[in-house]
């Protein structure tokens, strides 16, 4: 996978919308996907910036133009969190869980799900 920025809120939004859904979606099956209201001028814009960024591919199918993803969400999911740990945790995995149990995010459960994870990654690697 070549090099992608992070997306803005906006974009996230209906690469996500596009990801959910089965095969190609049509910028109505997008706006009716969006949780927060667009209107289609908009959609449209966005939609041309992710084509431009290399996300998005477009085809015409009649009169309606059909989008496709160029990238899973879990190759986005993983090229944006492992620039999140770089950035912001000097690449330390004990770091960013540290900061999330001190904000409050990480719960005792997650903590036993994190530790029940690893554990399984240790043992497959037997």
């Amino acid at each position: 996978m070549r090099e992608r920025k992070s997306l803005p809120e906006s974009e996230l939004d209906i690469m996500l919308a596009v990801w959910h859904k089965d095969g190609p979606a049509t910028a109505p099956a997008i706006l009716e996907a969006l949780e927060k209201p667009l209107t289609a001028s908009a959609l449209h814009s966005y939609l041309k910036r992710l084509e431009e960024k290399g996300f998005l591919r477009c085809e015409k199918e009649g009169r309606v133009n059909s989008y496709t993803p160029l990238i899973t969400e879990e190759e986005y999911r993983r090229s944006e969190g492992g620039a999140v740990l770089e950035k912001l945790y000097e690449g330390s995995l004990k770091t960013f869980a540290a900061a999330l149990w001190d904000g409050g995010s990480l719960s005792r459960e997650d903590v036993s799900e994190l530790r029940s994870f690893l554990d399984e990654l240790e043992g497959g690697e037997g």
